[in-house]
């Protein structure tokens, strides 16, 4: 299983291009995919919505999206009508298999006045993997402003890691109300993203970064 990370720096390269699809180009045979610095609705990268994009220019893989900077975005169109809008930055999951569930951890954050400090957060998503099963998967966008920010944020980590097995996935036991989904995809919820957590399993793995 191959596994890449990279910090896209909301799509823009080193030749102060913006290009998604480059970008989607050179990490596409990756089986599983962590982007960082995902962006929605900023005006440098022509507001579009990145996430959608990534997921049409990789249409072989599952995404999900976890939004760690949330501002209003709205305007008023042509008419006057009100187009709800979000304006975004966070983090990407892509692996090839079905995403079984997600959550998105906030990271500890200190108020600057001087140096510009955004929430940043650790992006989790459950795949199911041939040999090892059920596997947590992070994409996660530490601060870059100093060691005294990172390391809250990486105990945060630890503990999220340490509380795993206890605590179970996104979803776990029974719905109050079986009538609103199928029992089958809710027993399957349960089992992978819950209880089998604590049994043993290997897979070979191959990772690789990049810091756009």
């Amino acid at each position: 299983m191959k596994v890449v990370t990279y910090n896209i720096q909301y799509g823009l390269g080193k030749d102060n291009r913006y290009d998604l699809a480059r970008i989607a180009r050179e990490i596409e045979d990756a089986d599983v995919i962590a982007l960082q610095e995902v962006e929605r609705h900023w005006q440098r990268s022509g507001c579009i919505d990145s996430p959608a994009v990534l997921g049409t220019q990789l249409p072989e893989h599952h995404w999900v999206y976890g939004a760690n900077l949330d501002m209003d975005a709205s305007y008023r169109d042509a008419e006057g009508r009100l187009v709800n809008r979000r304006r975004q930055f966070g983090t990407m999951i892509l692996p090839r298999l079905p995403i079984v569930s997600s959550r998105n951890h906030m990271l500890p954050k200190y108020g600057t006045l001087t140096q510009h400090s955004i929430q940043q957060g650790a992006l989790e998503a459950v795949v199911v993997t041939p040999s090892a099963g059920p596997v947590r998967v992070y994409s996660v966008h530490l601060s870059h402003l100093s060691p005294a920010l990172r390391m809250p944020q990486v105990e945060k980590l630890l503990d999220i890691h340490a509380r795993a097995p206890s605590e179970g996935g996104a979803w776990c036991g029974g719905h109050p109300e079986p009538e609103a989904g199928s029992s089958a995809a809710v027993d399957r919820h349960r089992s992978l993203a819950g209880y089998s957590f604590g049994k043993q399993g290997r897979a070979k793995i191959e990772t690789s970064g990049a810091n756009g």
